[in-house]
């Protein structure tokens, strides 16, 4: 594992390079690299949430160890493992509704790495742009996870965009129902836009 060649891959595809996807798809080493990007992707959105709560004004409420814990901690930890359901989903639609062939691990090493954008909800404790920090980033997420598709299972454009958005909405739905369920202290539990989902229900 060369961590400046997967730092190099995060900086690619922060520029939307998307020609990553089909660098790690066929690459078995590449797995863990794309996990741990997934991970760090995930925290820092659970810190963006996190901050949030600490900074903006208006955001706070009690019991601020439990905002780490909720946000930080258990956002995080649901965020990355619902994202990996999304990846099983979208096998299981390929495979059963559009009887493309597709390899799970080729699939989550794409989508591994293609979960960066996520990473961009750390800026949520910014003052007045936070919507912005927690909206935009989802939305990159969902096109990534497109292109990510895309180059591990080389289906249509149609079976792609239909079993990602498939994949895409069972985990917005999950991780949406846990963010709207009051965690200890009255803080909600999730990471990025989801740490701050019941804000607006």
């Amino acid at each position: 594992m060369d961590p400046n060649a997967i730092v190099n891959r995060v900086i690619r595809l922060a520029r939307f390079d998307t020609t990553v996807f089909d660098e790690v798809r066929d690459d078995t080493q590449e797995l863990i690299p794309a996990l741990i990007v997934l991970a760090v992707s995930a925290l820092l959105a659970g810190l963006g949430a996190a901050l949030h709560w600490a900074i903006v004004p208006g955001a706070f409420l009690d019991g601020l160890d439990n905002n780490w814990v909720n946000n930080f901690i258990l956002g995080s930890i649901f965020f990355a493992v619902m994202y990996v359901v999304a990846g099983l989903v979208v096998y299981v639609v390929m495979a059963q509704m559009y009887r493309v062939t597709a390899d799970v691990q080729s699939l989550l090493r794409t989508m591994g790495y293609g979960s960066i954008p996520f990473a961009a909800s750390v800026l949520m404790f910014v003052p007045v742009l936070w919507p912005l920090f927690a909206i935009v980033p989802l939305a990159l997420l969902f096109v990534m996870m497109i292109y990510a598709v895309q180059s591990a299972t080389n289906a249509d454009s149609t079976q792609v965009v239909i079993s990602s958005t498939i994949g895409f909405s069972v985990m917005v739905l999950v991780l949406g129902l846990i963010a709207l369920q009051h965690g200890t202290g009255d803080y909600p539990i999730g990471a990025g836009f989801f740490g701050v989902l019941f804000d607006w229900s």
